[in-house]
């Protein structure tokens, strides 16, 4: 499907409205949420949407300045679905595009759950002195200065060359700044072994959101959909009936 230029690819599993919307993380597509989008919209009785972002699976790379182009997209995608009102279920990247649209339009979001949101940037020591060492060398090579700059970037942004300046424009910015102007029910889920995005990240969700509910799936790591489907499957479920 195109909308406005932007080629969409998505399944959809029919059922009552409002809709859930799945969006996966980063390097992944729908295909990891089929499963769960299937067996949702038998247990909740409501459409499912399993969406590939853009730059992902079978959805084609925009051409995109911020986050809040990106997720412009998506708002398009939903008015041109005659989606009035959606639950968001967001792993990683899929959390972080959730976040902002559910604090930029919260007239669309009904709730969301969050799984490892990609939204709040944990500190890194080997992070802050490489930025360090960039900013205050200024003799360093030019070639040398962007190599640190890679070294300071996420592993996702390493692994992905074809998607870097997509990366530097979705994943750059932190937003907790975000979290206190959502004012709708929010599931938060982690895995109690993720070493991408640690579970101590829990505690700012917990405080910063207003209405935040933390789950926590014991001995799960980063992608607790592929590793613990049922404990995840009965979290989500517990975000929705």
């Amino acid at each position: 499907m195109v909308v406005e230029g932007q080629f969409w690819s998505f399944e959809k599993f029919e059922g009552q409205n409002p809709p859930l919307l799945i969006l996966h993380g980063w390097g992944r597509s729908k295909e990891e949420w089929i499963r769960l989008g299937k067996e949702l919209s038998v247990s909740t009785g409501r459409s499912i949407y399993c969406l590939d972002l853009p730059g992902f699976g079978g959805s084609s790379l925009p051409k995109v300045k911020t986050l809040g182009d990106y997720v412009e997209l998506l708002v398009r995608w939903l008015e041109y679905m005659k989606v009035k009102r959606v639950g968001i279920i967001g792993h990683s990247l899929g959390g972080r595009v959730g976040l902002y649209l559910t604090s930029h339009h919260p007239e669309l979001v009904e709730r969301i759950a969050l799984i490892a949101p990609a939204g709040v940037k944990s500190a890194s020591l080997r992070r802050d002195i490489l930025g360090i060492i960039s900013k205050l060398v200024a003799w360093i090579p030019e070639k040398l200065r962007r190599k640190l700059g890679e070294m300071m970037m996420d592993e996702d942004y390493r692994n992905s060359p074809s998607l870097r300046n997509l990366y530097r424009v979705v994943v750059g910015e932190d937003l907790r700044r975000l979290l206190a102007r959502i004012n709708c029910q929010v599931g938060v889920i982690w895995g109690e072994r993720d070493l991408i995005l640690p579970i101590k990240l829990t505690k700012l969700y917990s405080k910063l959101l207003p209405y935040p509910t933390i789950k926590i799936i014991w001995e799960a790591g980063h992608d607790p959909h592929l590793t613990h489907y049922e404990l995840l499957k009965r979290a989500v479920e517990e975000t929705w009936i």
